[in-house]
């Protein structure tokens, strides 16, 4: 997907939309951490370098755009409002080499906003300047077109840290619709697992037990509901973060995320594990995927 720009010269506004093939987390980092920044932001054959960068409400990022034959500008954004994966909010201004804001040129009150899609993560940037002129002086300077080089270079980034992030990994995902406290509840208790955690009609899981602390274990037993086959799925775990994510490492040391993302009345759930070595990948991910998929259903009854 490409950028689409939307100007508004009457209410003298500025809006960009794109979704980008990646976990939201990953492009939250893409755009508030600054070694990520400094691979992206600008179009080519600019680039950006980072002077400082404090990502906080009160904070700002300060940074020079460097050209080819060594020009910088220098420009910065000052943080207002920050919600963890869902939006944050500033300024944008240029600057002089010192930091110091350059009132001869238009500064933006921004909002930048981060959405989980089927696909990927969809980005909103809603940028309002003070006047139509002011507007129209940044659309002149090229921002549509710089903006959407710039995100070419993050697709390029994201596909390079995915492929990164996935060596060794298999991840799978879906869109719940419930809100969080309801998905958690029905991922974690027993009660609930009993009713989900299978990948087809023809298997079962008739017991789950779940000491949900750090240290402690999960066990679900799994087996095709004619006695065929069957096995204990057992884990101990390493990390919680109550109502959002966990971590933990099954018996053969590999280990597990699950991720649970607030997409206001509804969940993303986010599965990553460590893939074996015995069976295909592909394999692997269809079976997690179904299981997941079935959880879905269950969840939504």
């Amino acid at each position: 997907m490409k950028t689409l720009i939307t100007t508004d010269p009457e209410n003298a506004t500025f809006e960009a939309k794109r979704e980008f093939a990646a976990d939201l987390s990953l492009v939250w980092r893409a755009w508030t951490e600054a070694e990520l920044l400094d691979q992206w932001w600008a179009p080519k054959p600019w680039k950006t370098e980072t002077k400082s960068m404090d990502f906080r409400p009160g904070g700002r990022w300060l940074y020079d755009m460097v050209g080819p034959e060594g020009e910088r500008h220098g420009s910065l954004q000052a943080y207002e409002e920050i919600e963890k994966e869902v939006f944050f909010t500033g300024q944008d201004a240029f600057t002089d080499s010192e930091g110091n804001i350059n009132e001869a040129m238009p500064v933006g009150i921004w909002k930048n906003t981060f959405a989980a899609t089927e696909r990927g993560t969809l980005v909103t940037s809603f940028v309002r300047y003070p006047s139509k002129e002011a507007l129209e002086t940044i659309v002149n300077m090229g921002m549509a077109e710089g903006l959407s080089m710039a995100q070419d270079n993050l697709d390029e980034l994201l596909a390079t840290l995915t492929s990164s992030a996935d060596n060794g990994k298999i991840t799978v995902k879906a869109i719940v619709a419930a809100p969080p406290a309801k998905v958690w509840e029905r991922y974690t208790a027993p009660g609930h697992i009993t009713q989900w955690n299978f990948a087809s009609e023809d298997w079962q899981c008739p017991r789950a037990e779940n000491d949900m602390r750090v240290g402690g274990k999960y066990s679900a037993r799994m087996e095709a509901k004619d006695g065929s086959w069957g096995f204990d799925f057992e884990a101990v775990y390493d990390a919680i973060e109550d109502g959002k994510s966990f971590t933990y490492t099954m018996g053969d040391g590999r280990k597990v995320t699950a991720d649970f993302n607030d997409l206001g009345g509804q969940t993303e759930v986010v599965v990553s594990f460590d893939a074996e070595s015995e069976n295909p990948r592909e394999m692997q991910q269809a079976g997690w995927q179904a299981i997941l998929d079935n959880f879905k259903k269950y969840a939504e009854s």
